[in-house]
């Protein structure tokens, strides 16, 4: 018996490619406008807040999705980054656009040093080494002698003044500005991303995540790749943690914290690894997941205003546990595999000769 409905093969590259791609992502630009000028400002900075948490969830991605390397870690880089901008803007009054390579810098630098551990240890080995620095980095956040650089256990509070501009051709508010400044800051990022895993780079972190011996004989260098990729991954959490504060002017040192890490890790399972567009998932999921949790543990009778809270935690978790038994490969992969029941894209490949 035939199938009813044979899936459309669009090749990729090809000029209806193409325009699939450009009618995606001019439907994605009109709705991040239409979003700055008819959403409240309450829901503004969810979103804002969203699109830099996608950022960090995306330079997780770059490493383990793509790397294939393992690291509980970026919570810290991800509080290092807010720090770092919160200083520049706070004590030397720095332009926040400013602060970003400056954060993207410092985050990377780190992570570089990080990395040498990853040249020694793998697996769960690396994952302790990683998680030795999450765990320090509220406690040196806190210390006494960084209080004039950390403002210790209270954080760091800086207020970023950036007005919409004058000649935006719609009126938005500050608030709906900074959503749009920051969506177009997440959106160059995941732009460089793409290109570079389909580049000759990403072809090397795949062969060295794959099957490493293999790619060493091809004349990949694991060594060099490895802390390439740790130092890239990152500076974009780094970025990210910058970028929040244009949204929440304080960074504490629980910013940086042990929550803050399983977040990232949830985020990047629940959006999908080795899919660059899987962080966007990721990134909504670490903003609306506890909020909206908690409204339906709100909404349950039988619970008191005391009890409503703590379940809240376990809808949570329900939620992941089921998100990760019908969903697996994530919420992209789910949605690819239902697309290719209608859609298919296939690489065009050259004519073998004969």
């Amino acid at each position: 018996m035939s199938n009813r409905w044979t899936p459309i093969i669009i090749r990729t590259g090809s000029p209806r490619h193409q325009l699939w791609q450009a009618v995606g992502y001019g439907a994605v630009a009109l709705g991040v406008l239409w979003m700055s000028v008819s959403v409240s400002d309450h829901r503004l900075v969810d979103f804002g807040a969203a699109a830099a948490w996608s950022v960090v969830v995306l330079g997780l991605n770059l490493l383990i999705g793509y790397g294939g390397q393992v690291s509980l870690g970026h919570s810290a880089f991800f509080g290092i980054g807010g720090y770092t901008a919160a200083i520049l803007v706070a004590d030397y009054e720095w332009p926040f656009l400013a602060t970003l390579p400056v954060a993207a810098a410092v985050g990377g630098g780190i992570g570089l040093l990080l990395a040498l551990s990853a040249l020694r240890v793998r697996g769960l080995y690396l994952v302790l080494v990683t998680l030795a620095l999450v765990l320090a980095f509220p406690s040196l956040a806190k210390m006494e002698q960084l209080r004039d650089l950390t403002g210790g256990p209270n954080g760091k509070v800086a207020y970023v003044d950036l007005p919409p501009p004058s000649w935006l051709p719609m009126a938005v508010s500050d608030t709906g500005w900074l959503f749009l400044t920051l969506v177009a800051i997440a959106g160059l990022l995941f732009w460089l991303a793409s290109n570079m895993v389909r580049s000759r780079v990403g072809r090397a972190l795949l062969a060295l995540r794959d099957n490493e011996t293999g790619a060493a004989v091809s004349g990949v260098y694991p060594a060099a790749w490895k802390m390439g990729a740790f130092g890239v991954s990152a500076a974009y959490a780094a970025v990210g943690g910058a970028m929040l504060t244009l949204l929440i002017p304080i960074v504490g040192p629980d910013s940086g914290g042990f929550l803050v890490a399983i977040a990232l890790i949830t985020g990047l399972v629940l959006g999908g690894a080795s899919t660059i567009s899987g962080a966007v998932i990721g990134g909504l999921a670490i903003v609306w997941l506890p909020a909206l949790s908690k409204e339906w543990s709100g909404s349950i009778p039988f619970l008191s205003d005391v009890e409503g809270p703590m379940f809240a935690n376990v809808l949570y978790g329900v939620l992941l546990i089921v998100v990760t038994f019908v969903m697996p490969g994530g919420v992209i992969s789910f949605v690819r595999r239902l697309r290719s029941k209608f859609i298919r894209f296939v690489s065009d490949l050259p004519a073998r000769e004969s």
